[in-house]
């Protein structure tokens, strides 16, 4: 709930969650949310040999939810947009790339700021450690875009042009304020380009707070369930060595954690929905305190 909290105070308007394989009532969660018209919410059964992530974007794009004119992002439940200042909201971001069709966000690693279990909340004064404000050499990203003629479909990354579509056509910066790469054009690729090249101030207009690991017992929950974006969900190993490479606690960064009263209040709106309210009773563990809620 945080996390649709958070990016409706960003500015979003339309949040479409798909799920699958649900067992802590999270998605009774999710039916409770979009019945009171907070999101759309998508259950899917994932066929076999196919990864979940892939099956949800082409469930969620032929059901019509992405119109000509949207502009759209794909992030996961671990990822957060951060605006840099003066941006405040989605629109003021948008205004910002002025004529541009996508802005190709950089990831920020957080590590977990020295928690052995996890405290509750991802917008708080308990993860104020993240990886270096420089780190943007060849650093991954997300990318907001214009939905249009020019998308075939959608990566998790970036969405995946038409071929033949070049800059022209599809105008495209990184959150460095930079155009992106030519590779991003490059539809022959068998992955589709998604990183900054060399870029060493890659958080100018923004920068997506990216809490892959959590803390040791979310990072072991995680493992266990497997990725998303492989039909073998143990394709990529979480192991230790992964856990010590992302559990970056190299510099202090507050923008995210100076949400946390607005996100509070907006949190609190929703669980006055009574339906809202009765499915987070359900779920093992929930607590709405504004300290360490869910």
């Amino acid at each position: 709930m945080e996390w649709v909290a958070y990016h409706k105070l960003v500015g979003f308007t339309d949040i479409v969650v798909v799920s699958n394989d649900c067992e802590d009532g999270s998605d009774r969660l999710l039916d409770a949310l979009a019945n009171a018209g907070e999101l759309t919410h998508i259950h899917q059964s994932v066929p076999p040999g196919i990864a979940p992530q892939k099956n949800a974007e082409a469930v969620a794009r032929e059901a019509g939810l992405f119109r000509a004119g949207d502009w759209v992002l794909w992030l996961d439940l671990d990822e957060f947009l951060v605006l840099s200042p003066p941006a405040e909201t989605l629109t003021d971001l948008i205004a910002a790339i002025g004529g541009a069709e996508a802005i190709a966000i950089a990831w920020r690693f957080f590590g977990d700021s020295g928690h052995a279990t996890w405290p509750g909340r991802h917008v708080s004064e308990s993860f104020l450690m993240a990886a270096p404000r420089r780190r943007g050499s060849n650093a991954q990203v997300k990318t907001l875009f214009r939905y249009g003629p020019a998308i075939q479909r959608l990566d998790i990354h970036r969405p995946i042009l038409r071929p033949g579509t070049t800059r022209d056509d599809f105008p495209a910066l990184t959150s460095s304020g930079e155009p992106v790469d030519d590779k991003f054009y490059d539809t022959s690729r068998d992955r589709p380009f998604n990183r900054l090249v060399e870029q060493r101030r890659p958080y100018i207009l923004g920068q997506i707070a990216h809490f892959s690991i959590r803390t040791p017992d979310m990072f072991a929950r995680k493992s266990q369930r497997g990725d998303g974006y492989y039909a073998n969900p143990q394709a990529v190993e979480r192991n230790d060595e992964m856990y010590r490479r992302r559990n970056f606690n190299s510099v202090g960064e507050a923008a995210l954690a100076r949400h946390k009263p607005a996100v509070d209040g907006e949190m609190a709106r929703l669980f006055a929905i009574p339906a809202v309210a009765e499915a987070c009773r359900e779920i093992e563990g929930f607590r709405l305190d504004t300290d360490s809620g869910t």
